[in-house]
């Protein structure tokens, strides 16, 4: 299995989620951010890290709302067999959690199964 494996998975089982590449590319002689950034004032490298998949999941509300549907955010982090997480990765994972957002860490293991942590780590 590989990582590109492990993203099908998750992509699969999230189909309201897509890949977020980040980074910078030039653009008409300048450099433009593209991916969910750090959050201002936390760049240095080992701090919040954007999940390698963004999107939502849809959460049906309570009756007391009148049972509408809505969106909840939600990233997922892609781990291949023998990836670590960074603590970055972990400080954006807990942060979501946290902040009521849906994060999920999808990590392959030796025997080429996948394990979702959903809790925080």
């Amino acid at each position: 299995m590989s990582t590109a494996t492990v993203n099908d998975a998750a992509w699969a089982a999230n189909p309201f989620t897509w890949r977020n590449n980040r980074g910078t590319a030039m653009l008409r002689g300048k450099f433009v951010r593209f991916g969910i950034p750090e959050p201002t004032g936390r760049e240095t490298d080992d701090d919040m890290k954007g999940s390698d998949r963004i999107g939502f999941e849809q959460v049906v509300i309570t009756p007391d709302m009148v049972g509408k549907t809505v969106a909840v955010f939600k990233g997922i982090e892609i781990k291949g067999h023998g990836d670590r997480i960074k603590q970055g990765q972990r400080r954006w994972h807990n942060w979501l959690l946290d902040n009521g957002a849906r994060s999920e860490i999808w990590i392959e293991k030796s025997d080429g199964k996948i394990e979702v942590v959903k809790e925080k780590i």
